[in-house]
């Protein structure tokens, strides 16, 4: 319909520059923004909330700058997007200095979240950790987080941050969200945060935007309201397989049907171990995550395991 109307304008008006403007006007308007929001945008009113519903395709929305400073607008602003039924998750800007406050940040960002939020976001792009290592404090906000909330955990920082202070406690996340402005990041990247200069008409300021990056964590994953501690779709699905991906206090397995104990992550049939019948228990001393979304136990003999719930169970 609109490129009947584009045509017709040309046709009886003749203004081939104006026409550009316009097709390119709609192209912009067409693509949904991934804002990230903090008081720094100012305090949403109920019409920017109503205009953004239609600009975005959901929001992630600061709640506190550590644990001792909550965003002056987050709870206006959240209790807005529920109202006019816009997706969004919230995030913690890390303050923590050492695993304990990391573990007491995240209690105190659980609490004060608004519990409509479909994923919640650690923020780590500034190294403040004096006691203990930062990979610990990582690893300790996630463990507190998980043991709240079944909801979709996700890592975010800048690319050279992340892997050298995060590391591999970046892996037990559900996701990652990774910000570099001058290219595509080179590790792997679920949500990237691409630009800081993005201008979103509804909110009339330039602000960060995102883009997804993976098809196991289509828009889709990102605004559903799945629970996720032990039950994680990796696509918004019915097909796809649950994974558990958080240890149980008794790191033990029971399984569902037979399985096979691996000794390598890639579960090709050369990499069978022993063979496991159904109804036997396992001991596990760890959950991994793959690039691709799946997860699987290290046994405590050193060996891998499936971690779908179809076929183990907890």
């Amino acid at each position: 319909m609109i490129k009947r109307q584009i045509a017709y304008f040309l046709a009886t008006v003749g203004v081939s520059v104006g026409i550009i403007a316009s097709s390119a006007a709609n192209t912009h308007a067409a693509t949904l923004s991934i804002p990230d929001v903090s008081e720094w945008q100012g305090k949403i009113t109920n019409l920017q909330a109503q205009n953004l519903k239609n600009q975005v395709s959901f929001v992630i929305n600061r709640r506190q700058y550590g644990s001792s400073y909550v965003d002056k607008y987050a709870t206006n602003n959240t209790a807005l997007y529920v109202k006019y039924g816009i997706p969004f998750g919230e995030y913690d800007y890390a303050m923590f200095t050492s695993p304990a406050s990391a573990k007491a940040e995240a209690k105190n960002f659980y609490n004060r979240s608004n519990k409509n939020a479909r994923f919640y976001v650690l923020d780590y792009e500034q190294n403040n950790v004096t006691s203990g290592s930062s990979k610990s404090a990582v690893s300790a906000w996630y463990n507190e987080m998980r043991s709240l909330t079944n909801k979709k955990l996700v890592f975010y920082s800048y690319q050279s941050f992340a892997t050298q202070y995060a590391g591999s406690a970046r892996n037990s996340f559900d996701a990652q969200w990774i910000a570099n402005y001058s290219a595509k990041p080179s590790i792997h990247t679920d949500l990237w945060q691409y630009t800081n200069k993005h201008y979103l008409a509804a909110l009339g300021k330039y602000l960060d935007d995102s883009k997804v990056m993976t098809s196991t964590h289509p828009v889709s994953w990102w605004t559903g309201n799945s629970d996720t501690a032990t039950a994680l779709q990796d696509a918004a699905i019915t097909s796809t397989p649950k994974y558990y991906h958080a240890l149980n206090t008794t790191k033990q397995l029971s399984t569902l049907k037979k399985v096979y104990l691996y000794n390598s992550k890639t579960f090709d049939k050369a990499n069978r171990v022993k063979a496991v019948s159904a109804g036997s228990n396992i001991s596990i001393q760890s959950v991994g995550k793959r690039a691709s979304g799946s997860y699987y136990f290290t046994t405590t003999t050193g060996q891998y395991v499936t971690a779908n719930r179809s076929y183990v169970s907890e």
